[in-house]
């Protein structure tokens, strides 16, 4: 009975090493890439961002596609793609392997480098303090809004919503004047300029001046009022500070 117990175990650990050996085996097998293969359609050479020298190759595979990769100038060299001129050592594009078939080890490829977005560097200012996509606040910038109504429109989007989704919106209500989206239905005298509108839903604190001296606090989400008032846009109190005008310059000797 003991026997036979130690027979099966020997066994069981004979087969778990075969199963190893023959996962070790297989792995390389699994590693295979495909090989990139095409017709040659142009050669050029590039500098990169650290002064190197990089090989991009255009391909035409059998599918018809065209796709583009960068390789360094040694495996270019090794390709027959490029010669090293034996002076400078600047590698010389052989125009002759235009239109051959190349086979290129994938592995070999250098990944293109990312492309950093230009971004304003008051629209990044604007995204840190409201919270908001670098990207987005430079897109309302390059729709043709200055950066200090854009930091308004944020502002006012914060003070409604609490936060800057409504920038957008608050931007276009801008460039097609009408503000009524902003009010509820029955709201008498929506503003019907930016003016008025600002008077509504903005402090005078909210402007892009204090954001880049860094005086306003972007913790700061108290919200003034966004009621209408009733007097917006007659001109009353513009009168009314005339009036005041003319009494001081009727009392004068």
């Amino acid at each position: 009975m003991y026997k036979t117990k130690l027979l099966a175990s020997i066994l069981v650990a004979i087969a778990v090493l075969f199963t190893q050996v023959g996962m070790v085996a297989a792995a390389p097998t699994a590693q295979e890439t495909t090989p990139i293969t095409g017709t040659i359609q142009s050669i050029t050479t590039e500098t990169d961002t650290n002064g190197g020298t990089t090989v991009l190759v255009t391909l035409l595979d059998d599918q018809g596609t065209t796709q583009t990769v960068r390789l360094n100038v040694d495996t270019a060299v090794a390709l027959g793609l490029v010669t090293l001129d034996p002076v400078t050592s600047q590698p010389v594009i052989d125009e002759t392997q235009v239109g051959q078939t190349v086979e290129i080890d994938p592995t070999t490829v250098i990944p293109d480098e990312p492309v950093e977005e230009n971004l304003h560097p008051i629209a990044i200012l604007l995204a840190a303090f409201f919270g908001e996509e670098g990207s987005v606040v430079n897109g309302y910038h390059e729709d043709g809004f200055g950066f200090g109504v854009i930091a308004q429109a944020l502002w006012m989007s914060r003070n409604i919503n609490d936060d800057a989704s409504l920038a957008g919106d608050i931007l276009q209500a801008k460039r097609d004047g009408d503000y009524s989206a902003f009010f509820p239905e029955d709201t008498e005298n929506v503003p019907t300029n930016w003016g008025q509108f600002k008077k509504a839903v903005a402090e005078k604190k909210n402007n892009l001046g204090v954001i880049v001296s860094g005086q306003a606090d972007p913790e700061d989400t108290t919200n003034p009022s966004v009621e209408v008032e009733q007097e917006h846009g007659n001109g009353k109190d513009k009168d009314k500070g005339n009036g005041k005008g003319k009494d001081k310059n009727k009392n004068k000797p």
